[in-house]
């Protein structure tokens, strides 16, 4: 047998170089019995649970011991907002909050629509999609997936009394928006304003998706996509369709309290068909004096565990539920002139939570015990 032969048959049959060739390189999605799992490199699916918000909470603290910190409990993620010194740690989201300002608890003084149909704006949120996916695009094994604009005001009526469409109709006579605008104003059929702005708000939403959707795609075409975060509130149909192309699955941030409501998250999967990530939730609970506000409130931690055991739990028994995030590791401001505290899973100095920490290291083990084996 000549030497080249022999050669190729070694590397063919080599099963170091085999394992290289077949593993999947990020992480991914699968369904097991029906149900939807992610799936890491090591071709293992899980369930991923931990904490969201570690790299901008406006606190600071050591890395490492918060780290461990997680470990000890069970978390076996990081949500979005992971700082880059725990982006090796375990797997996180990468997101953006502000690429486009439209988030709703920015308050209405602080929201700016942009004109999406302009060709400079686009290529602004090229760039912005560009630098995000440069952050994570090489690093394979950890990045769960890319989050857009979070909580954004799409409803055309929302509490910040601001919308996209009444943005567009009073741009310049010139500007590409409204030129856009007017032209759809002219060739609309009918004298339903409601129907006709309805409308219009799902052409822009067809835009701003396309535009970031292909721009994510262009630069990071391996990992996984979550879109826009909604909240129930901020979930409109008609929105939501037009990003369906452009995602692998959904974000939603549900009301911060207790029992699950599968409900809810029936119909956001029925509408969509992609599976779900609670991207963003916590049980609130009394805290000494703290002005914790939340519109229900547990009695104190201990309450507070139990009821988010139960949630979890019940996301668990979801066909589609991919994983959950606990809001915040520790207490901070809540930002943009928002009075009172957004309160953490740790206490002062990253101290344990009586009652709730027990109960989340119980609740880690048991989803392990419900999660098949690769």
């Amino acid at each position: 047998m000549k030497l080249a032969h022999v050669l190729l048959l070694v590397i063919l049959c080599s099963p170091t170089l085999h394992a290289q060739h077949d593993e999947p390189q990020t992480i991914g999605l699968t369904q097991i019995n029906g149900r939807h799992w992610l799936v890491g490199p090591d071709g293992d699916p899980f369930f991923a649970h931990g904490i969201t918000h570690m790299g901008t909470n406006r606190a600071t603290f050591d890395y490492s011991v918060i780290s461990n910190a997680c470990k000890r409990l069970g978390f076996n993620a990081y949500g979005y907002g992971c700082p880059d010194a725990l982006r090796a740690d375990m797997p996180y989201l990468e997101s953006w909050n502000h690429l486009v300002p439209i988030s709703m608890y920015r308050g209405k003084d602080n929201i700016r629509f942009v004109d999406i149909f302009d060709p400079a704006v686009q290529a602004k949120l090229q760039r912005g999609v560009k630098a995000s996916c440069q952050r994570s695009r090489d690093n394979p094994h950890n990045v769960i997936g890319y989050c857009w604009t979070d909580l954004g005001a799409w409803p055309l009526d929302n509490p910040t009394g601001k919308n996209w469409v009444d943005f567009m109709r009073v741009l310049p006579g010139d500007a590409p928006g409204r030129k856009v605008y007017d032209a759809f104003v002219a060739n609309w059929d009918g004298d339903d304003g409601q129907a006709r702005d309805q409308a219009f708000l799902c052409r822009i939403a067809g835009q701003y998706f396309r535009v970031i959707g292909e721009a994510n795609r262009k630069y990071d075409p391996d990992h996984l996509i979550f879109g826009d975060r909604f909240a129930f509130n901020t979930l409109d149909p008609g929105v939501v369709k037009e990003m369906l192309p452009y995602v692998d699955a959904i974000a939603i941030q549900p009301h911060f309290w207790a029992p699950f409501p599968k409900d809810e998250f029936d119909k956001v999967f029925q509408l969509t068909g992609k599976p779900i990530l609670i991207c963003d939730f916590a049980i609130r609970f009394k805290d000494g004096d703290k002005d914790v506000r939340m519109w229900k409130i547990a009695a104190d931690s201990v309450a507070a565990g139990e009821a988010y055991v139960d949630y979890v739990k019940a996301a668990l028994d979801t066909d589609y539920i991919l994983g959950v995030f606990w809001c915040n590791p520790v207490d901070t401001s809540k930002g943009f002139g928002n009075a009172g505290v957004k309160q953490g899973f740790f206490g002062d100095g990253l101290s344990k939570r009586p009652g709730l920490h027990d109960a989340v290291r119980r609740l880690n083990d048991y989803r392990e015990s419900v999660t098949p084996q690769g």
